[in-house]
């Protein structure tokens, strides 16, 4: 890092000793910087498509008067402003190197969006989510959602499915999700000890990023659409074809070698 003080504790004095949060923020200022120049196209997309999101919510203004009768519309937009979040965040880890983060909460995003779903499609099944939570959770776990939602796109299903499991390595407490945080040197694998800039890596958070934020800006815009402004609705439309082409470059999310790596441990 260019400061023998706090690489060597022996000529460290009080004030290094308390510069730890100074030293951090300038990693992370340095990945940040690295980031945007590698991608400068895609972060300010990201960072369009996070404004949008926040923009588009004021939709609930006008939508307020019919959430009592159509509460589907309460749900639709609590779960949009949900992903709205995680997406921001998201978008803040993978400037950080946050990699294996921004599957963990494009995870719940991505669930998020299939609840959403249903709501469109099942209205009737909202009062259960909001009266009774826990009878919500047990008939309609994640895998009853999908197979709703997708009933009449069977042929996604599948794709779906093993879409779900793979980010489910980055939410349990599994070996196989943290692929990211390994470092290979010669022979030998070690946990790294502090996040570094890493374009493979990044690029796969950004596809999958703007994979999770399309389809939430879809589900939401349809179902909201007569209160949203025709201008809105012609930004958000551009702005989905930026996203989609983006995503089509991007979004990957690997098998990988994790048996390979474990051997390469021993």
């Amino acid at each position: 890092m260019g400061n023998e003080n706090f690489r060597n504790p022996k000529h460290c004095n009080e004030e290094c000793r308390l510069s730890e949060k100074r030293i951090t923020g300038l990693i992370n200022s340095n990945i940040m910087n690295e980031t945007q120049k590698a991608f400068p196209e895609e972060t300010i997309i990201l960072l369009a498509t996070t404004n949008l999101m926040r923009r588009i919510t004021k939709a609930a203004n006008k939508a307020l008067p019919f959430f009592e009768k159509q509460p589907s519309l309460r749900a639709v937009m609590d779960l949009f402003c949900r992903n709205r979040e995680l997406i921001h965040f998201s978008v803040v880890c993978m400037l950080n190197a946050g990699y294996s983060e921004v599957k963990i909460l494009s995870r719940v995003a991505f669930e998020n969006v299939n609840v959403m779903r249903l709501f469109v499609i099942r209205p009737d099944v909202v009062n259960t989510w909001f009266s009774d939570p826990e009878k919500f959770r047990k008939e309609w776990k994640a895998g009853a959602i999908r197979k709703a939602v997708f009933s009449k796109v069977p042929e996604h299903l599948a794709g779906y499915d093993n879409f779900y499991w793979l980010l489910c390595d980055y939410t349990h407490p599994s070996f196989k999700g943290w692929f990211e945080i390994f470092k290979q040197q010669k022979n030998r694998v070690s946990i790294g000890a502090r996040p570094e800039f890493n374009p493979e890596y990044a690029s796969e958070c950004i596809g999958l990023i703007c994979f999770v934020a399309l389809q939430s800006v879809e589900v939401y815009s349809r179902f909201f659409q007569k209160w949203l402004e025709q201008n809105v609705l012609n930004e958000a439309d551009t702005l989905k074809l930026k996203v989609l082409s983006i995503a089509r470059r991007h979004f990957e999310v690997r098998e990988y070698d994790k048996a390979g790596l474990l051997r390469r441990q021993t």
